[in-house]
């Protein structure tokens, strides 16, 4: 018997320069949201004119001094059809999360991910379109 899973599956923008948190971030989500992921801002900026994202994971230091996540941030916020995008911090810095909440991002979510606070973020932020069940969220098999 086939099963098919005609849920729209929401799409989620991930800016990331480092290739091991790409990796990681795509293992963990790839299965239940549709993953456009760039390494740059200047590449999460054109994404976000050329497609539609339900949310932007944003790792705030992209190694580029001109273009951290916090000024990807910013330049959506400032873009009438990015201005509402739900968009989150990525940093290993735990001691700045005001500093980034306070800038303008939706949440932060400190590296290392945890898959169940990955989950946790992006479902209460896309109303609906994914729901998990427990055991997705809670045994590591998946």
């Amino acid at each position: 018997m086939v099963i098919v899973d005609n849920i729209k599956k929401a799409s989620v923008l991930v800016v990331e320069d480092n290739h091991l948190d790409m990796l990681v971030i795509k293992v963990l989500l790839e299965k239940y949201f549709n993953l456009y992921i760039v390494s740059t801002g200047e590449e999460a900026l054109k994404a976000a004119e050329e497609f539609e994202f339900d949310v932007v994971l944003a790792d705030i230091n992209l190694g580029d001094p001109l273009m951290d996540g916090v000024k990807v941030m910013r330049k959506l916020r400032e873009n009438k059809k990015t201005k509402d995008l739900k968009i989150y911090a990525v940093t290993a810095y735990a001691e700045n999360i005001d500093y980034y909440l306070e800038a303008g991002f939706n949440n932060v979510l400190t590296k290392p991910v945890i898959k169940e606070e990955i989950f946790d973020i992006l479902q209460a932020s896309i109303s609906g379109n994914n729901k998990f069940p427990e055991t997705v969220l809670k045994n590591g098999t998946n």
